[in-house]
């Protein structure tokens, strides 16, 4: 992983900063030699007219022949793998969507490309969220709610323009919307790019694959659990209402039968896979002690690879991130879990405190 190019999606709805976060992040010393993709929805670009005063124009690219996510989605991979074979090529490549970008299908697209997984891979996805109108797209448009929960960080932008106390009620509904994402306040774009990048599988300054910091399982277990037969559901959203989108995280803490699992999950994938936005997580299997990572959008998701070892007690913990209608999925792999562990549970991989919670979740339930 440490040979590849690590690709950043910076993604927003229309009008939410995306080019004066880039602008901004271009100035700092961390983000020399990177190449930025940008994706017009016209015929006339103005963002890459904006970076290339400060990047060399080389490393300035415009996709002005429609959205990401429907026409211009195929010229994506080939401009990055064009950016990405150069004999001098980028050391981060940045792509700027269009604020109508839908971004389960430009994830899709470059996961399915063959030569980019060789060439690059996925470090961080950004959504710009605006202070001033962010509660009113998230209630009125979907395409700025499915850009929020995919992110891996998501940052409000034009705080300078309201009271706290907006910015405090648009952060809270964000954070509820996926608790493994962090939020954070900015204003002209001025955040440090080492916070804002690197939610990646592997961990640049350490060398090595991070399970726990790619899922993020302190913020996800903050919710109480909901038992199903020895799995645990939380879900991230109060299950008063109907949102459009939501996040859960299911652990399961025996280990399971992956030969038993693995037919299950695609099947499961094939019928509700237009529902699933994102699936990421750690399957802790029979006759193998190394994690094996997944990883997937929708219906298309990475082969499984193995990590060499643990960095906490082995879990299975996996984040799903879904739209309307896809409760039934999340339940259809719990179940599958369950199916697929061994009779015998093993030690609770909770730290203290989160075990008793969830054993007094489960005393309630029984």
């Amino acid at each position: 992983m440490s040979d590849r190019i690590p690709i950043s999606i910076v993604t927003g709805f229309l009008g939410s900063g995306k080019t004066t976060l880039i602008a901004a992040l271009l100035e700092q010393q961390a983000m020399q030699d990177t190449a930025i993709v940008v994706n017009e929805f016209g015929a006339v670009g103005i963002d890459d007219a904006v970076f290339a005063q400060t990047l060399d124009t080389d490393n300035v690219v415009l996709l002005a022949n429609g959205c990401l996510c429907c026409a211009a989605g195929d010229d994506l991979a080939a401009t990055i793998w064009a950016l990405a074979t150069r004999p001098r090529p980028p050391r981060r490549i940045v792509v700027e969507t269009s604020g109508l970008a839908e971004p389960a299908p430009l994830l899709r697209r470059l996961m399915a490309d063959p030569r980019l997984k060789q060439s690059t891979r996925l470090d961080a996805i950004v959504a710009t969220v605006d202070a001033v109108n962010g509660l009113k797209n998230l209630e009125e448009q979907p395409v700025a709610l499915r850009q929020c929960a995919v992110a891996d960080r998501r940052l409000v932008t034009k705080v300078d323009l309201v009271d706290a106390a907006h910015v405090a009620r648009l952060s809270n509904r964000l954070f509820a919307l996926n608790r493994g994402a962090s939020v954070a306040a900015v204003s002209r774009g001025a955040i440090d790019a080492s916070v804002l990048f690197g939610a990646a599988l592997y961990d640049e300054r350490r060398g090595r694959s991070d399970l726990d910091r790619w899922l993020n399982l302190g913020d996800h277990r903050a919710g109480e659990p909901r038992r199903s037969r020895g799995v645990d559901i939380r879900f991230s959203c109060d299950e008063a209402h109907d949102p459009s989108v939501g996040a859960w995280l299911l652990e399961e803490f025996r280990p399971v039968d992956w030969e038993k699992l693995s037919p299950r999950l695609g099947a499961i994938i094939t019928r509700y896979g237009d529902k699933l936005l994102r699936v990421k997580g750690v399957i802790w299997t029979l006759g193998d002690s190394r994690p094996l990572v997944v990883h997937g959008v929708q219906r298309l998701f990475h082969a499984p690879a193995r990590l060499d070892r643990w960095t906490g007690a082995p879990t299975t913990s996996i984040v799903i991130i879904g739209d309307k209608g896809s409760a039934d999925g999340v339940e259809s792999i719990a179940n599958a879990l369950a199916e697929a562990a061994v009779s015998e549970p093993v030690a609770s991989a909770y730290p203290e405190p989160l075990r008793a919670a969830a054993q007094t979740n489960g005393e309630r339930a029984a």
